[in-house]
């Protein structure tokens, strides 16, 4: 699978994205809908590490963040 990268130089777009998405946290992973571009789920490290360890539940669906991506940031 893909993952995409900012260089170090790109802190404009890792501070929007940091905002977009209330990160506070290092690592954060957050499930993101290909096709919707809306958030999946937003503590999926979480769900990984203590909560779906066999990924049982996946992809951990939560209605409850449902965050647009600015077309700008579509890929």
């Amino acid at each position: 699978m893909p993952w995409l990268a900012l260089d170090y130089q790109q802190r404009n777009i890792k501070e929007h994205l940091a905002e977009k998405f209330q990160l506070t946290t290092i690592p954060t992973l957050i499930l993101i809908d290909a096709d919707s571009a809306q958030i999946i789920c937003r503590d999926a490290r979480n769900q990984i590490q203590n909560k779906d360890k066999q990924g049982h539940f996946f992809p951990w669906k939560s209605n409850y963040f449902n965050i647009d991506i600015d077309e700008s940031h579509k890929r």
